[in-house]
């Protein structure tokens, strides 16, 4: 080394240094080194390499710049730590050995035991006594690390307290625990340390939601490969009681009266429902039955057993004493009601005595039960419909203007089918105070209310009664008007309709208990048949004529109604009309008033009101003469909503549609009932015009005015003549009147001529002394109803008449006869008794009419000779006339 390096490292020595002198070793690196490479160091920063030889003097020529401390080892691995180790290991373990094995595991032992937890799944207690029973029990022990496996030994017996009292004890065997878990399912001796506080805690169990026990004792516990004794033991074990408010009706019966009559036999099934795991024999229990303070009856449950965690089932038989003072009969019919109608009735079931064994009452048992009443809610577990059904046999409805929306209901027969939920003898004498809400298409229409319902036929053996409803008023809700009117619609126009009911009625009940008085629910479909008006053919008959003015005819007529349904039907007077259809026409004939629409089941006829005004003049002449003929046309009645005043009843009446037939006159009349004609020989080879009058018959209960007459008659066919009258003459009702003089105006010419003589005399020879000929006409009339032209209704008739029996007597004067046709001809006046001779000549001289073919040889000579030309043209065509 230089000498300026080693000046330069005893400068440094005398400089303080950053750690202790006997740490030197240390390198001094300078910033300024001319060369990268340099002595290369290992971890103690000893030199393990030398630096290129021709750097080395160059590095020693230059001076340190700092100091770098060299690297210190681990503290592990320093001999002085492990000694230390040693030391502290061998005295720590010196103390700590013996307290975990005298105090930590005892402590940990005691913690473990105290944060376990033990749930009784099941306790059930057989064969009790007054100071013992025997228990058999399943316990859930928990809540224990799973590393721990463990057996338990109680070496105490285990004290039972419940509420700080202590109630009993009991000894258990050895428990095991593995990986956490364990149980307890043992049989043991359960001893009664408090026969007073077991029967408190008992009465708590059978009443109480929960109840704790409070269990303690001392125990050993071997675990870990040793035992710990002396292990204190206190649990509480909280469980559910049997709660027996809720207990349920399964079944409740009353299968027939007592033999002795003290009352109705009574059966009822009781469920309850017993959610603690405690269970014990009852045995035989006997109940007393009590409502409000009546005492209902005794009742006596057989084999009684409560088990943890099951339902009890509890069958009571006895008997539902008879009544005799009002106030509990009262009770007793607030019970029954409430029954029937699926209300809850709160009774009261106080225990008269606990036979565990069905012999030897237990003191702490029956303390508990006789001292706490059990409350029985009555009610049927199934909902009861006591009236099965109600069917309305018959059903009237009063309706007036003044009263639109509340009409009066009644009935002669309601009929209720009914279902009683008992078997005991029961009457239904009488109903009343019965309030109905009537619902139509689930719309309550109106509540119907009735003071009495009187009983008219029962058959209680098959569970019917019968009753009046007298009239009650329908008062219709207001927001229920709409739905009323449908219902009428549906009422008026069906066959099939009905609407529902629902409500109650007392009723006065002769039972084997009492007389009592039960409010009975009911709620059921009524099935009622409509009128049907929509399918209905009406019989339309006795159409008669009574009166007639200018505007209109008047008819009386009875329109048959068949009415399928129940309903009595009283509305007053309604307007309809009536529309025909005869010949291919079509229109109205007039308006039809029934002054008192009102009528029931089966068939009614009701007296109306025809206002015949048809506007067309065709289609009122055509019925008119369809009417006087006798026959029958088709009609429709119609309603619309100015059809009744009645507002309820407008939608109804609109809708009404009736289609039939009508007859006409009945019965069916002749008009004109004969008549008599004196047709001259001269008329008859002449002029042809025929004298003669008719007997006109008005069949009507009104005045027939025939003002013109236009009627052809026929005699087997053969066209007779024509009778043009303007003439009128008016008939009286019900009368029969001769027609003023009418003309008959027969064909001229010698063709008819010569009919008369070949055809009609020969097979009406009486006519030549006077004979009844039947003759027919077919005629049109001018006429007026009610009174004459002006007066009365002005219509044409077409009328036809076979058969009409016309009296005929031939005049056989030719007196002028000759004389007057030829100066009709216009003929000089003296040439008429020249051509006269000419024609008596040709005819020969007249025969006796006694000798009748002779006389008709006669005329027919002298037809020929009254027209020559005509005669030879007919000859010609027709071969010889004589």
């Amino acid at each position: 080394m230089s000498s300026s390096s080693r000046n330069s490292l005893t400068e440094k020595d005398q400089t303080a240094l950053p750690y202790p002198e006997s740490e030197t070793e240390y390198l001094s690196v300078s910033r300024r080194m001319s060369k990268e490479s340099s002595y290369v160091f290992n971890e103690k920063g000893q030199v393990v390499k030398d630096a290129d030889p021709e750097d080395r003097v160059s590095f020693e020529e230059y001076q340190y710049d700092s100091l770098v401390k060299p690297h210190q080892p681990p503290l592990y691995r320093r001999r002085k730590f492990w000694i230390w180790c040693g030391v502290i290991t061998v005295v720590f373990l010196a103390i700590f050995i013996p307290l975990l094995i005298f105090v930590i595991i005892p402590a940990i032992a005691q913690s473990v035991l105290n944060g376990s937890t033990m749930t009784l799944v099941q306790l059930n207690m057989t064969s009790p006594s007054e100071t013992n029973m025997d228990v058999s029990m399943n316990v859930q022990v928990g809540g224990i690390p799973s590393i721990f496996n463990a057996k338990l030994d109680f070496t105490e017996e285990i004290l039972i307290s419940w509420n700080n009292r202590l109630i009993g004890a009991m000894t258990l065997q050895q428990v095991e625990v593995t990986k956490g878990k364990g149980s307890i399912q043992q049989v043991t001796a359960f001893s009664i340390k408090d026969g007073a506080a077991f029967a408190d805690f008992t009465k708590s169990m059978v009443a109480d939601e929960t109840f704790t026990w409070t269990l303690k004792s001392k125990a050993n516990l071997h675990t870990l490969g040793r035992d710990i004794k002396d292990l204190n033991v206190e649990k509480d074990l909280k469980m559910q009681g049997s709660n027996f408010a809720g207990l349920r009706i399964q079944k409740f019966d009353m299968p027939s009266a007592a033999p002795d009559g003290s009352g109705a036999l009574l059966s009822v099934t009781a469920v309850i429902a017993n959610p603690s795991p405690i269970g014990m024999p009852l045995g035989t229990l006997t109940l007393d039955l009590s409502y409000e303070g009546t005492a209902l009856g005794r009742v006596v449950a057989k084999g009684v057993q409560l088990v943890g965690g099951q339902d009890m089932v509890l069958q009571l038989d006895g008997v539902l004493l008879k009544q005799v003072n009002q106030a509990d009969l009262d009770r007793l019919s607030v019970m029954i009601s409430n029954y029937v109608a699926n209300k809850v009735t709160l009774t009261t079931a106080k225990t008269v005595s606990v036979l565990p064994d069905g012999v030897t009452p237990i003191s702490w048992l029956t303390t508990a039960l006789t001292s706490s009443p059990m409350v029985i809610p009555l009610v049927s577990p199934e909902p009861l419909k006591v009236i099965q059904s109600l069917a309305i046999k018959d059903m009237g409805l009063s309706m007036r203007p003044e009263a639109p929306w509340a009409p009066t209901a009644f009935s002669n027969a309601v009929q209720a089918d009914f279902k009683l939920p008992f078997a005991i003898p029961v009457t239904i004498t009488a109903l009343s105070n019965t309030i109905m809400t009537l619902s139509f298409k689930g719309k309550a229409l109106a509540d119907l209310t009735t003071a009495v319902w009187n009983q008219t036929v029962s058959d209680m053996a098959n569970n019917k009664i019968v009753f009046t409803l007298p009239p009650s008023p329908l008062n219709i809700k207001d927001d229920a008007h709409e739905s009323f009117q449908n219902f009428l619609v549906d009422v008026v126009q069906n066959t099939d309709t009905g609407f529902d009911v629902k409500g109650s009625a007392d009723a006065i009940a002769t039972t084997p208990m009492g007389i009592v008085q039960l409010k009975v629910p009911f709620e059921t479909a009524v099935a009622l048949k409509g009128i049907g008006f929509a399918t209905a053919k009406p019989a339309i008959s006795n159409v008669t004529v009574v009166g007639g003015n200018t505007d209109h005819v008047l008819l009386d007529t009875s329109v048959g109604i068949n009415n399928p349904s129940i309903f009595t039907v009283d509305v007053g007077p309604v307007k309809l009309r009536l529309q025909g259809t005869v010949r291919g026409l079509t229109d109205m004939v007039g308006d039809v008033l029934v002054p008192n629409l009102k009528f029931g089941p089966g068939l009614t006829a009701l007296q109306s009101q025809i206002m015949f005004k048809p506007q067309d003049e065709k289609f009122r002449d055509a019925f008119f003469s369809e009417y006087m003929a006798s026959n029958r046309y088709a009609v429709e009645i119609t309603g619309d909503d100015q059809s009744s005043t009645i507002e309820s009843l407008k939608p109804a009446m609109a809708a009404l549609k009736l289609v039939t037939d009508a007859p006409g006159l009945e019965p069916k009349v002749n008009l004109i009932a004969g008549a008599n004609g004196t047709p001259t020989l001269g008329s008859v080879l002449g002029n042809r015009q025929i004298g003669l009058t008719v007997q006109a018959v008005n069949p009507l209960k009104a005045d027939f005015a025939l003002n013109g007459i236009v009627s052809n008659v026929f005699w087997k066919g053969h066209f007779f003549g024509q009778i043009i009258s303007g003439q009128p003459f008016t008939v009286g009702a019900g009368q029969t009147v001769t027609s003023p003089n009418l003309i008959m105006q027969a064909p001229t010419g010698f063709q008819f001529g010569w009919f008369m003589t070949s055809t009609f005399l020969p097979q009406n020879l009486g006519v030549l002394n006077g004979a009844i000929v039947p003759v027919d006409m077919v005629g049109n009339f001018s006429v007026s109803v009610g009174g004459p032209a002006g007066a009365g209704y002005a219509s044409g008739l077409e009328y036809k008449q076979d058969n009409l029996q016309a009296f005929m007597k031939l005049d056989i004067s030719f007196t002028g006869m000759r004389r007057r046709r030829l100066t009709l001809d216009g003929d000089e006046e003296e040439n008429v008794d020249v051509e006269e001779r000419r024609i008596l000549a040709q005819a020969g001289p007249e025969p006796s009419t006694h000798d009748a073919e002779a006389y008709i040889q006669w005329l027919k000579r002298r037809l020929i000779a009254e027209y020559p030309e005509e005669a030879k043209l007919y000859a010609a065509e027709h071969g010889p006339l004589l």
